[in-house]
């Protein structure tokens, strides 16, 4: 029920008010073989079977080079938070966590039914409880390092990055003058 409200809530607004052009924009980790395996099928789903030629999912790889976490369309999720826990944002810029993101993304592949339990309050809270257990360790089973130790290398290598393109640029300015 707050899925099909959260929806319709989007659904009443206008293309301008829209940050982009799908109802949901799922934040994932292409380096998790699980999860990458999930998204194939929600896309593959999504764009091949139901949803032909609009799809309803918009997939952000936490791991793309260029993926910002200030983009609006990525709801401030920074690295080490998508790490954590798998987020979503809706077109209008709400941002959801952990088993709604599955129940919302399945629901628009019309697979909704396949979550229904989810909202059952007891199932809820152990449906919750084993996805927390889950994402707590997650990276530790599919990637071989914890959150923390991916969290310090993905950082390293954005300050390398960065030097890197400082350099660059000095070098192109000492070139020019």
């Amino acid at each position: 029920m707050i899925l099909t409200r959260l929806l319709s809530a989007t659904s009443n607004r206008t293309k301008n008010d829209r940050l982009f052009p799908e109802e949901v924009n799922i934040i994932y980790d292409s380096k998790c073989n699980v999860c990458k395996m999930e998204i194939d099928f929600l896309a593959k789903r999504d764009a091949k079977k139901i949803n032909i030629g609009a799809p309803k999912l918009k997939m952000t790889d936490l791991e793309a080079d260029d993926y910002n976490p200030e983009n609006p369309e990525n709801g401030g999720i920074t690295y080490e938070k998508g790490l954590g826990a798998i987020h979503a944002v809706t077109a209008d810029g709400t941002v959801i966590k952990g088993v709604p993101v599955f129940a919302l993304a399945y629901e628009q592949v019309q697979l909704g039914w396949l979550f229904k339990v989810t909202t059952w309050p007891v199932a809820k809270q152990v449906v919750e409880m084993l996805y927390n257990i889950f994402a707590k360790f997650r990276t530790n089973l599919t990637r071989g390092a914890s959150i923390d130790t991916l969290v310090k290398e993905y950082e390293a290598k954005k300050s390398l990055q960065q030097e890197i393109d400082d350099d660059n640029c000095d070098s192109c300015k000492a070139k020019e003058s």
